[in-house]
């Protein structure tokens, strides 16, 4: 439905009516372009082409599932320009599949601990990863799942690798449009944003938002002094 607007003078105002339905036009338009970006969908194959820029052009070439992931190859789609050769791991959560990474280099696929059987499944047939290896930092998902999930869904993307958990603060990381990481804090019961930027966040970055020591070194904060050092 669209609405007309008739000509009025620069001291005529917009009736009551008339802001109102331009205000629930503005909400549906939102909402619409909200369900588009939404990083998730309801199969692995939809999980992919919500996030790389395709125009109508994308193929599925091949998918190989497990019980909780899957494997996308897709030809035509973009990321940040650059058309992606490479397959897409995709994770099932309670709210849909999401897209962990593009596995164009080994140590994304090795971060999240697959079983060898699971690997070898997920990879039958696929483009073989750049071996980038040693493997280091996070890689992978920490926490009550329950809360993992909570904050994936509201994760700024289009790629979440990962989300750790500690306490009532959450760090999470994400690419494809540029890259960085997301902090939140659990208040009430619901996980708030308190900050998304790109780049890896530090201890100054921590202090200024009241996170506790204890996770500066679960989240793999990069110049806390950490006993040990996540690897893979």
């Amino acid at each position: 439905m669209r609405t007309h607007w008739r000509m009025r003078s620069c001291a005529e105002s917009p009736t009551k009516d008339q802001l109102n339905s331009a205000l629930a036009l503005t909400l549906v338009v939102l909402t619409a372009a909200l369900t588009r970006a939404a990083n998730y969908g309801s199969t692995p194959q939809q999980a992919v082409a919500n996030v790389i820029y395709h125009a109508g052009s994308l193929s599925s070439v091949r998918t190989n599932h497990t019980a909780r992931y899957a494997m996308v190859l897709s030809r035509g789609g973009r990321v940040e320009g650059e058309l992606v050769h490479a397959p897409i791991l995709v994770e099932r959560f309670s709210f849909g599949w999401q897209a962990l990474e593009i596995v164009n280099f080994s140590c994304r696929l090795r971060a999240h601990a697959l079983s060898p059987r699971d690997e070898n499944t997920l990879m039958a047939g696929m483009p073989s990863p750049q071996d980038d290896r040693p493997c280091s930092g996070v890689g992978k998902d920490g926490g009550p799942s329950r809360d993992v999930e909570a904050v994936r869904r509201v994760m700024r993307g289009p790629f979440v690798p990962w989300v750790v958990v500690n306490s009532n603060y959450a760090l999470g990381s994400w690419y494809g449009a540029g890259g960085g990481q997301s902090l939140y804090r659990k208040s009430k019961g619901m996980w708030r944003l308190i900050i998304s930027d790109g780049g890896a966040m530090g201890v100054e970055q921590m202090k200024q938002y009241g996170v506790p020591k204890a996770a500066w070194c679960p989240f793999g904060i990069f110049n806390a002094h950490c006993s040990s050092r996540h690897s893979y």
